[in-house]
């Protein structure tokens, strides 16, 4: 009997697991190369984010840390925009995000993307 509970709890932790906040979607994309400098990042995720628990750090390719502006709810709820102050060099970009979900649960991700003229 105490194994079918162990095993349904652990069932239940992976059930759990799965639902918490994932990015979905950013603009620029993962792996993106474009030819235009972003003018802000857009991050979707799985679900609603803590719009105040949500920041993004831009490094440009030698890691040296951006002054982006703060993440702010977009129209889509699932949806934040942080705004990029000045105009992106051409280089190699990365994106590390943090969030958290209405259950407190903390994410956080990175990608890259590049700009070519």
């Amino acid at each position: 009997m105490w194994m079918r509970i162990g095993i349904a709890a652990i069932g239940l932790a992976g059930a759990t697991a799965v639902r918490h906040t994932h990015l979905i979607k950013s603009t620029p994309a993962a792996g993106d190369t474009v030819r235009v400098a972003p003018r802000e990042i857009r991050l979707w995720f799985s679900e609603r984010p803590e719009v105040p628990f949500t920041s993004v750090t831009l490094l440009n390719t030698d890691s040296v840390k951006l002054a982006v502006g703060k993440a702010a709810a977009a129209a889509d709820s699932l949806e934040v925009a942080v705004p990029l102050p000045a105009e992106l060099a051409p280089g190699n970009y990365a994106v590390l995000w943090r969030t958290a979900s209405q259950d407190g649960h903390a994410a956080r991700g990175r990608f890259e993307f590049s700009v070519v003229r």
